[in-house]
Parts: C-alpha cells; structure tokens; sequence
C-alpha cells in the first residue's frame, strides 16, 4: 500500500493531440474521488487550463500523471530527478512499456486517491565526458540509456571498454549501448542484448554490430565504473546520445565515465502483474 494521493499533476505530451475531453473526464474522476488536480504549464500554455483544474505552480505533488507513451516517461523521469515525487503512466503512445494504464482507465485511477498501489524505484545511470585532463566537460543522468554511435556518415569506430580499471576488450562497432534493467527492453534488446527484470540492479553493455563472433553483451554488477577510451574514428563523427533526448560529441582525447546514479524513478504500479507478464503482453503487441 502506498500513501493516500490527494494532489496529483497531469504531464500530457502535448505532441499527441490527447483531446480536451478525455482531459476533462479524468480531472473529474479525480475531482469526484476528492483530489487536487493540476495540469503542466507547457499545456496549459499551449491548450489553457481545463475544468476542475489548476496550473502547476512548481511546488510540489503527491504524484504526476503522465499521458503519453514510453518517450513522454522518460521524460518525466528526467522532470521530476530530485523530487523523489512517484509517476505513473497512461498510455496514449504506441508500446508503452513504462506506462501501467491504457487509454480510457479511468476507473484505476481511484487506487490512487485509496493508496492502492506499490512504487518501484527503478536505477538510472550517469555518464561523463572528461577530456584528456581529467576535466568533465558534460554529464547526464538517464532511465534507458547511454548510446555511444558514430555520425552521420556510416563508419565502423574503434575504442576500448574498461570496467573497474579492467580492461575488458578493443571493440570495432557501430557504437555502444549501456543500459539500465529498465532501458534493457529498448534499443539494447534490439541489438541483441538480454532481458532484464528491473528488480535487479546492474549496468547491460551491447556492442552495436560488432566487427567479431566473439564479442557479446555483458551485465556488470551495480556499483560497477564502465570507462570508454582510446577511440579511433576512422575520419567518422562520434557522439554520445543520452536516453535519445540529449545529444554530446566526442572529442580526441576524451574519457567516458559510466556508473550507477544517485537518482531514481519511482515508478507507481497499480497492477499486480509481474515482469515478464508486462513484457510478454506489451512486446507480443496485446493491450
């Protein structure tokens, strides 16, 4: 059982064209159960503010509603890092793995104002992009993952992955992909790498395309300092891409620096269903 939900936030994507009287009916389902309601300042701007609701001041929630799919959580993973304030999803988007309703549940929604749900707290990972000195010249914080890709010109690239001061392997790719559980059912289950369940703590890496039979994906524990070094680009770009929301080049000399986060999303779950029920009922394409 969680704490009882009194005044919660809608995060609409403003991109999905969620009509006004969807918005409506669940801002009064929450009014007719007793529960404060307000909506982001981006929609509010974009589409005013609808009945029975309020614009969000910024000081803070009990819980935020996110209305979208799996991009719109990952950004309100990175809208609410350092609140500790809990999310959950209803999904107006196309998988929707992170979201725990469908479009048109807004019946669940009572479990919320009656403390029916669990949180999961769900590990995020840091990056750093040090230059030959030492110095970090940017950082980012994300739920999926850190993508290491060369430019827009496809050429294979070259470096070295270390893993607590160990050197693991000189890899020939396309690139890189450094996981959390959570980002393990995105681009890097794509590429080949394994499922998994997010109760577990550990960093997956998959090589993109690697240039050999014997390089394959390895998860190393939580606590682990995966370092990215010595690349050669082959007259190519690389570039770093941050939970496909952030992008930083890579320079010569440079440094990557991947550990666990300090941050986490809490994320709420209503439902009882397990892990690999969600992920058998959301990758075999059923609601």
């Amino acid at each position: 059982m969680g704490k009882r939900i009194t005044d919660i936030v809608m995060l609409p994507n403003i991109s999905k064209n969620i009509f006004g009287q969807r918005i409506e009916s669940i801002t009064g389902r929450f009014t007719e159960l007793g529960c404060r309601v307000a909506v982001s300042p981006e929609y509010a701007r974009e589409y005013g503010v609808p009945e029975n609701c309020t614009e969000y001041d910024g000081k803070g929630c009990d819980a935020f509603l996110v209305l979208g799919g799996d991009g719109s959580m990952i950004e309100a993973a990175h809208y609410t890092m350092g609140t500790g304030i809990p999310v959950v999803g209803m999904n107006f988007g196309h998988l929707g793995y992170l979201t725990e309703l469908a479009e048109g549940d807004e019946e669940e929604l009572k479990k919320l104002v009656l403390g029916e749900y669990e949180v999961d707290e769900r590990m995020m990972l840091t990056a750093e992009i040090c230059d030959g000195y030492g110095n970090v010249r940017t950082s980012f914080t994300v739920l999926n993952d850190i993508v290491l890709t060369n430019g827009p010109v496809s050429r294979m690239i070259s470096f070295d992955l270390y893993a607590d001061g160990v050197k693991i392997q000189t890899l020939r790719a396309d690139g890189l992909i450094a996981a959390t559980p959570t980002g393990s059912t995105a681009y890097s289950l794509s590429a080949g790498g394994p499922v998994i369940d997010p109760k577990l703590r550990g960093i997956c890496v998959t090589p993109i395309c690697a240039h050999s039979l014997g390089i394959r994906p390895i998860v190393f524990g939580e606590d682990s300092h995966i370092r990215i070094l010595n690349f050669y680009r082959n007259n190519s770009s690389v570039f770093i891409n941050a939970d496909g929301r952030d992008i930083a080049g890579i320079e010569e000399g440079d440094v990557i620096n991947i550990r666990k986060s300090s941050e986490v999303f809490r994320l709420i779950r209503l439902r009882p269903y397990g892990f690999l029920s969600v992920l058998d009922r959301k990758l075999s394409g059923r609601s």
